[in-house]
């Protein structure tokens, strides 16, 4: 007896501890009163054993990581322990940071809770929302780009942070359900609503929906344990938003699913992330009458709700798990090889239906404009959007997706791509042009079609010049620029090969490794094909793309000089 009452009073002790350190004593006795008032002893203990006993050895000298979490996000903190255990990394899950700083890498969700994680080593899960200005300040991005790395959900808060916290920092990390998820069947008709009911908005429109869904079970201090249990008893999950026009709680709708249960939501402006999941009914914001009728309908209708259980019976990849092995690989904590090897539910750059053109975009999801000003334009559609790699620095990461794909293509005994990067300007007619440059080279055996050419080698030699369709075509024996490539086989294989321990940025970077393959032939046009967006922001170095106008006019001016001499020349002979 006396020793679970000292590990009461011992855990009593670190929950006292960091709030007192992170909110002050005063504030934090005065919490402790009002818990005890409210709730008696029964809501301090819910408080106290919400994370369970915790695997901490004070004797230890280092720690190789541990990961610090609130209640709230226990979920995702136990299934990042799992992802590291697979990559072979040991790390402890914990409530209180105090003993952070002997820890060889930190972990923290919601990190403004454990102000003694050492800002160098810490990897910090961003949770709060950027569409509520009271937390989004500019003191907690300030601290948020002293992080070693930032993890963050959501799209549209990583939007907010551009300009703020570095790009490199900044990786997208879903909290997404795991990729095999239970689907339960059997029915109790319970319906949970769990999180905080003090705001008002949530609390009147908990009141209207009571009214006409008895079932509904209201919990606000549910955590740990206690929660998973409550979630396998209970069928659907009711989630409303803090405040209006707040984004998806993907956290605790993840959990949720993550445990068979439905989950009746309103609707969001982010709510694309997970609205494939048949699982997941959304209803109009602001509208209880709406909800009610959806929660209504499911507990009523015992087909309904089996068709959403089995809608959702389709693998899904896991998200969450892709984006912390990738930014685990882009921070170097795992080398490339770890990453391939646990990598397999990672998206397939290799989607097109069989005899048709693989066509893919490489882009970043942390680079949101980007994206989106490649989406309107009108081939867009014919592209597959595939998340590229995260680097420092960042010729790495790009060096990396191209070996990727490339290497993913190979084993799909795919023997042509079409690659472009997402700052690429098509050109009206592209479709037209493409076809003929097809043609072309299945005439001539072409291992690859390059759009443009940024920096041609002073070295690059005219191997052919054919005008047809309205255009030059040259053939070289080198090209350097990735903007928009078409790959045959032999330079498929060839950029499978890329090296990643070698380093050195003048000769390894994933072009000037492509320019080195002379003993392949390649093609483009004069002028050539495609063009940039000079005012996009380079993802390689800070910069806009306009850095490289003069050198690309001096490319095309270069390669007219050697078309004029190579078509000269021919006309002698």
């Amino acid at each position: 007896m006396s020793e679970i009452f000292n590990h009461l009073a011992i855990d009593a002790f670190r929950h006292f501890d960091r709030a007192a350190r992170l909110r002050g004593l005063g504030p934090t006795l005065a919490m402790t009163s009002r818990i005890l008032f409210r709730e008696g002893i029964a809501g301090v203990r819910d408080r106290l054993d919400a994370l369970g006993p915790i695997d901490h050895d004070p004797h230890r000298q280092t720690t190789e990581a541990v990961i610090l979490t609130t209640p709230h996000m226990l979920h995702f903190a136990q299934r990042l322990q799992s992802i590291l255990a697979e990559t072979g990394i040991e790390a402890e899950i914990s409530d209180n940071d105090r003993g952070a700083a002997q820890a060889e890498l930190v972990f923290a969700f919601a990190p403004q809770n454990f102000p003694a994680a050492p800002a160098a080593r810490t990897i910090a899960f961003q949770v709060e929302q950027s569409t509520l200005p009271g937390r989004w300040t500019c003191q907690y991005l300030s601290k948020l780009s002293d992080f070693r790395a930032v993890f963050d959900y959501s799209l549209t808060n990583i939007s907010a942070m551009q300009g703020h916290v570095p790009l490199q920092k900044i990786f997208h990390v879903p909290f997404s359900p795991a990729g095999r998820v239970q689907i339960r069947m059997g029915r109790s008709r319970r319906v949970l609503f769990y999180g905080d009911t003090s705001p008002d908005r949530r609390r009147m429109m908990l009141q209207k929906i009571s009214a006409a869904v008895p079932e509904l079970e209201i919990e606000n201090n549910l955590f740990g344990s206690h929660l998973s249990d409550r979630l396998r008893e209970t069928d659907i999950v009711l989630n409303l938003h803090a405040a209006q026009d707040g984004l998806l709680e993907t956290a605790r709708i993840s959990e949720a699913l993550a445990h068979g249960c439905l989950v009746v939501s309103e609707e969001s402006l982010d709510q694309d992330q997970l609205e494939a999941d048949r699982r997941l009914i959304f209803a109009p914001q602001d509208d209880p009458a709406a909800l009610t009728a959806t929660l209504r309908g499911l507990l009523d209708d015992p087909d309904k709700y089996r068709r959403h259980q089995l809608g959702g019976n389709r693998p899904q990849p896991d998200l969450f798990r892709n984006g912390i092995l990738r930014g685990l690989q882009g921070l170097r904590i795992i080398s490339p090889d770890v990453f391939e090897q646990l990598s397999d539910d990672y998206p397939q750059p290799t989607q097109a239906q069989k005899g048709e053109l693989s066509r893919i975009c490489l882009t970043l999801p942390e680079t949101t404009a980007r994206t989106r000003a490649f989406d309107a334009q009108s081939d867009s559609s014919f592209f597959q959007l595939w998340p590229g790699m995260k680097a420092t620095p960042g010729w790495r990461g790009a060096a990396l997706s191209y070996r990727h794909i490339m290497r993913k293509l190979r084993s799909a005994e795919v023997t042509e791509a079409l690659v472009v990067e997402d700052d690429v300007l098509l050109p009206a007619d592209f479709e037209r042009r493409l076809l003929s440059i097809r043609r072309y080279m299945d005439e001539c055996d072409a291992d690859l079609f390059s759009g443009m050419i940024v920096d041609l080698h002073k070295d690059a030699r005219v191997l052919d010049v054919k005008r047809r369709d309205g255009m030059c075509i040259v053939q070289l024996d080198r090209a350097v620029t990735m903007i928009c490539n078409l790959y045959r086989r032999r330079m498929i294989d060839y950029l499978a090969q890329w090296n990643d321990r070698d380093d050195n940025a003048f000769t390894n970077t994933i072009d000037r490794y492509m320019e080195q393959a002379t003993h392949l032939k390649v093609i483009t046009t004069l002028p050539f094909m495609v063009d940039y967006r000079s005012e996009t922001p380079s993802t390689l170095r800070k910069s806009d793309n306009s850095a490289f106008d003069a050198l690309r006019a001096k490319s095309e001016k270069m390669l007219a000089e050697r078309v004029s001499e190579f078509e000269l020349s021919a006309s002698l002979l």
